[in-house]
């Protein structure tokens, strides 16, 4: 007597609901912020970081690390980018520091030794009226970096 097996086999969709990311999008596919629509202004990868860094909302932050990864690049990439960025404060540079909370540079410049510069100090007081919090020593920004970029 022969014993037939039938085997069913289902199928699951593995689509995901996340949204594309900027780095499987072209620079040209990203969502502009408005000075972007009118503006033939920057490379298209400088394009791509402006775009993501509108995306930061006030009170909140990103490292550059978090948008070059987005991009598929390097934190020094975005950067760069960023010191070239001349939509500012439209597109919130200040909103992205390193990745150990760090300020990182601003206004294409970097700290000196101690840690401080004029434009490190215009950084942080544009964080803190933002709401963005510091630690005791005002070095580093405290909380959770913003990654929710589309």
């Amino acid at each position: 007597m022969a014993t037939t097996t039938t085997t069913t086999t289902t199928m699951t969709s593995t689509k995901s609901s996340k949204p594309t990311p900027a780095a499987a999008m072209p620079p040209s596919k990203l969502p502009l912020p408005p000075p972007l629509l009118t503006s033939p202004r920057g490379t298209p990868f400088e394009r791509a970081v402006w775009s993501l860094t509108y995306q930061i909302p006030a009170g909140s932050f990103s490292t550059y690390a978090l948008l070059a990864a987005h991009l598929r690049s390097s934190p020094r990439a975005v950067g760069n980018a960023l010191r070239r960025n001349p939509f500012a404060p439209e597109i919130p540079c200040h909103r992205v520091v390193a990745t150990g909370g760090g300020l990182g540079g601003f206004k294409g410049k970097i700290a000196r030794r101690d840690g401080e510069g004029i434009t490190l100090a215009e950084k942080r007081a544009l964080l803190r009226r933002e709401g963005v919090r510091f630690d005791a020593d005002g070095a580093r920004v405290l909380g959770t970096p913003f990654a929710g970029f589309v």
